[in-house]
């Protein structure tokens, strides 16, 4: 069972962003209390953790995409939604010809660009990657119905975790377009966070692999459980 890149690579990008908590502390001690003038560390911490998992969301919604396509005999292993969605520029198409692209294996065809074109749409300009957008991503991409199901973990429900990445991205909002924000960012806000992405990030791996599974009949890579980053 292949190892899982898309986890080792936000792993990677979330040990960069608590160099800056190391940082923060080499500047001004790890004693407790607040200190204004290096908040402008954890602040960036946050814009950078949303970034770590906006990349992320885009590698597992690919890496999950081309797991289905690399297995397929026929375009069947895909769920009706996604062959459908696929479809549709043939179907408006004024040029009747064009079902022929069909033909033969040209479903691959007509599959990779719906590929390009759902990743483009919704990660192209995917600058607020909250729940709503992600669940259209995976639903478009895949047909995998609403990923943020699997987000629940112990005394986490997915109602919890889904509101807690909306406010974490509203917050990277503020910070993004303004700077200042309605309440200062601390140290152990870049901490919680941080480690807050990587349950997330864990939670949509193996929901994403359940689908997987369900699909093809393997699990594509193993069960994952947290280690803080």
């Amino acid at each position: 069972m292949p190892k899982r890149s898309h986890l080792d690579n936000l792993y990677s990008n979330i040990q960069e962003v608590k160099r800056l908590v190391e940082i923060h502390e080499q500047i001004s001690g790890a004693s407790r209390g607040r200190r204004h003038d290096v908040e402008i560390l954890n602040k960036s911490g946050i814009v950078l953790l949303v970034a770590c998992w906006e990349s992320y969301v885009e590698d597992l919604a690919a890496l999950a995409f081309d797991t289905i396509f690399n297995s397929a005999a026929s375009p069947d292993v895909f769920p009706a939604k996604v062959l459908v969605l696929a479809s549709r520029d043939l179907k408006e198409a004024q040029d009747e010809r064009r079902v022929w692209e069909l033909a033969g294996e040209g479903w691959k065809t007509i599959l990779q660009r719906h590929r390009a074109t759902v990743i483009d749409r919704f990660v192209g300009s995917f600058n607020t990657p909250k729940p709503g957008q992600i669940w259209e991503l995976f639903n478009d991409l895949l047909g995998l119905s609403d990923l943020t199901n699997a987000w629940r973990w112990h005394r986490t429900t997915a109602a919890s975790a889904k509101s807690r990445l909306t406010e974490l991205v509203e917050l990277r909002g503020d910070i993004a377009h303004r700077v200042t924000t309605s309440r200062s960012v601390r140290k152990i806000d870049v901490v919680n966070a941080a480690n807050f992405i990587a349950r997330l990030a864990i939670a949509s791996s193996n929901g994403v692999r359940d689908f997987l599974n369900q699909r093809l009949g393997t699990y594509p890579w193993p069960i994952e459980e947290f280690m803080e980053p």
